[in-house]
């Protein structure tokens, strides 16, 4: 089975999302990844995933990259409390969207960068 672990960026779905929120919680915080407590939290969460980075039958709003420099910036700038000890997807989207922005210029500065340094040869450096 294929993980994100082991896959460009670009080509992580909604499960792959779930499964790096899960790992990074676990590694940042130390205490287990929960979704937004909502009825179906897991279908639920994979719904809102879903509609930012896409599906198999439809394009997402921001694609995967700009969805995962979302997630760490949220988790760069979270600070854990005893009452909320962790964050979710949900939470981040509702409370630090903020960072979608800063994301989404990230991301769009990095492209630039790419295209402009396309063909040129940066080996003599």
């Amino acid at each position: 089975m294929t993980t994100y672990e082991s896959k460009p960026v670009a080509k992580w779905n909604t499960r792959d999302f779930q499964a790096y929120l899960k790992a990074e919680h676990e590694r940042l915080y130390g205490v287990p990844y929960v979704p937004m407590p909502v009825r179906d939290p897991w279908k639920a969460e994979a719904g809102l995933i879903g509609r930012w980075v896409g599906t198999k039958r439809k394009p997402g709003e921001y694609g995967p990259e700009v969805t995962k420099r979302f997630i760490d910036l949220c988790f760069a700038e979270y600070k854990p409390s005893l009452e909320w000890p962790g964050v979710s997807f949900g939470w981040m989207r509702k409370w630090m969207g903020r960072n979608l922005q800063r994301a989404v210029n990230e991301f769009k500065a990095e492209q630039k960068r790419a295209e402009r340094n396309e063909g040129v040869d940066n080996t003599w450096f």
